[in-house]
């Protein structure tokens, strides 16, 4: 069987050195553990749009991508997840949890060693917390 690979969009909702970090709720693949909000890409949709789609539908708010802050790929028993990372520059509305069960705000520099957090975003925390040291 061939192994696909996932082309994934990742939103950093950044504020005050900390960073949004939602865990999948029980009914998904990886229950319970953190991760970025976002999802998968789709035919012929830029990162940015698929981001912003990806956050209307997952967290019912209206967002404004930024710029492109890292990426990362991870192997996984079905294939690949390429991740790309973009920061939301502002959003409206208040946010709705469908497809996660809690959030977060994690300062940035803990990030990486947060228990269960995906595999694919621990090297997202690391290049996220180097990007924002102050």
């Amino acid at each position: 069987m061939e192994k696909v690979v996932k082309e994934v969009m990742a939103a950093a909702f950044i504020r005050e050195g900390r960073i949004l970090i939602m865990r999948r709720a029980p009914f998904m693949s990886w229950a319970g553990w953190w991760e970025f909000p976002g999802g998968k890409q789709e035919q012929g949709e830029s990162p940015e749009d698929c981001l912003a789609r990806e956050l209307r539908e997952e967290l019912h708010i209206n967002a404004e991508i930024g710029e492109f802050l890292t990426e990362n790929s991870h192997g996984y028993d079905f294939g690949t997840v390429h991740l790309s990372v973009y920061r939301v520059a502002a959003w409206t509305g208040d946010i709705v949890l469908t497809v996660h069960d809690d959030m977060c705000w994690v300062p940035i520099a803990e990030l990486a060693d947060y228990p269960k957090l995906l595999p694919a975003d621990i090297p997202v925390a690391r290049a996220l917390e180097k990007l924002f040291q102050s």
